[in-house]
């Protein structure tokens, strides 16, 4: 597989690290030598010198026999120019990173009259991500798998009604159709049976059906409503935010220092409260009610205000909180500081463009349909598609030779779920999620032994 980055960045590294772990090749494009050279001193990629906008030095970086290019620079119109440059010198597909909402709006016309394969936006994405996360505010990670189905990490806690329970009770005792497809414990990843038992301390990956998810919730005693949330920074995050919060009935207050920003807002949403403030003054903070907010996303420009807004709203008891953080300061201090669900446009912008990468790079025919990372990375869920030539069509798992350590976990067929035993044969149509720690697969047939 021929990958050429172009925009050798935080995003653009970071996917460079990713990609070359798995032996892709992969050449890098970026006008700074010194970040050029530090990723060819570091990863087994090419490095080339110059602007990712001229033709002359992306034939050069060989994009005309390039199976992908990403152009992840900073500026929108140069991605989209380096995308149509990429495509009429021969390269076979293009991603490119857009940020202002009208390209986005009109990604539909760029892909299909431009040729530019996809387009992806990191504020949209990152408002995504947050939403995922509101769906289920008590879990510590979210993929969402189609229009019903959702994959959930959840941390077993001491005193939780699942700590020392085998898998199986789930089904037999607690009568719920929900599977644990996996399990970080510890930082090693268990891919678990019928007589795996929990333990404190593990995160829990259960897929399911969404009501399904909740009923698990309910049964272990945890609240899964939220009903209002808080958003302090009325920036492009906080605006895709708000109206898809808007839309399932969540009460929205955005609290905004820039005041035509405010009026914006108010137009769009008319729905939402839209307060212009001083969102890290505690006395405004508490006038507009952040003690009865069942949630509070801190999503300002700045990550030191977002994490001691974090830590007040924690002060005031707050269900829920989401912290924007978008460098790499405070990794380390992450854990210790308890700042509820982090988020970081960066790393949900990477982890996107690495799946849709993944996707591309597989055969035509191997049917695959989205892949998932869980277990900070160290496990993968892979959906296919089952066709016509595949070699597990029409036969039951237990006469499939499947290789130890992966978990056909469920299979969609229509719009049922079904978790599958032994005895149920797979369909030409299903669409089955795989799950594995140890195995990389590029087609469905990949696990087989």
């Amino acid at each position: 597989m021929n990958l050429v980055i172009v925009g050798a960045g935080r995003v653009g590294g970071n996917i460079a690290k990713q990609l070359s772990a798995e032996q892709q090749n992969i050449i890098v494009v970026d006008n700074n030598p010194t970040v050029v050279q530090a990723l060819v001193n570091g990863l087994d990629v090419l490095g080339i010198v110059g602007n990712g906008s001229s033709a002359d030095i992306l034939k050069q970086a060989g994009v005309p026999a390039a199976d992908i290019v990403l152009a992840t620079m900073c500026n929108d119109e140069s991605n989209i120019f380096c995308s149509l440059i990429s495509k009429a010198l021969g390269a076979k597909k293009t991603i490119a990173r857009v940020r202002e909402p009208i390209y986005v709006s009109q990604s539909d016309f760029l892909s299909d009259t431009l040729g530019i394969d996809v387009l992806v936006n990191p504020e949209l994405e990152t408002a995504e991500e947050i939403a995922r996360c509101l769906r289920y505010p008590w879990a510590e990670h979210v993929e969402t798998i189609n229009t019903f189905m959702d994959i959930v990490g959840v941390r077993i806690e001491l005193g939780s009604p699942l700590a020392g329970v085998k898998l199986a009770y789930l089904s037999k005792e607690m009568k719920l159709n929900v599977l644990a497809c996996a399990i970080d414990r510890g930082g090693d990843v268990v891919i678990p049976g019928g007589d795996t038992a929990f333990e404190v301390g593990d995160v829990a990956f259960f897929t399911g059906l969404r009501q399904s998810l909740a009923a698990l919730m309910r049964k272990l005693g945890i609240d899964t409503h939220l009903r209002s949330v808080l958003i302090i920074g009325g920036g492009r995050i906080s605006e895709y935010l708000a109206g898809a919060l808007i839309e399932t009935g969540m009460r929205v207050k955005i609290i905004e220092q820039n005041r035509e920003r405010c009026e914006y807002l108010s137009e769009k949403f008319p729905r939402a409260s839209i307060v212009c403030g001083d969102g890290c003054s505690k006395e405004v903070l508490v006038e507009e009610g952040i003690g009865v907010a069942d949630c509070v996303a801190s999503l300002t420009g700045s990550d030191e205000a977002n994490i001691l807004l974090s830590l007040f709203a924690k002060s005031q008891k707050v269900g829920k909180i989401v912290t924007k953080i978008n460098g790499d300061t405070f990794n380390d201090f992450e854990g210790a500081l308890d700042l509820g669900t982090i988020v970081s446009p960066r790393t949900v912008l990477s982890e996107g463009l690495i799946r849709f990468t993944r996707s591309m790079q597989a055969p035509e025919t191997s049917g695959i349909r989205a892949l998932y990372k869980i277990a900070n990375d160290r496990a993968e869920a892979l959906a296919f598609s089952i066709n016509e030539k595949s070699e597990v069509a029409d036969k039951k798992i237990r006469d499939l030779k499947i290789k130890k350590g992966v978990l056909i976990a469920s299979l969609i067929r229509g719009k049922e779920c079904i978790f599958p035993d032994g005895d149920t044969v797979l369909r030409v149509g299903d669409e089955v999620l795989v799950v594995s720690a140890k195995y990389k697969f590029k087609q469905l047939k990949d696990i087989l032994a």
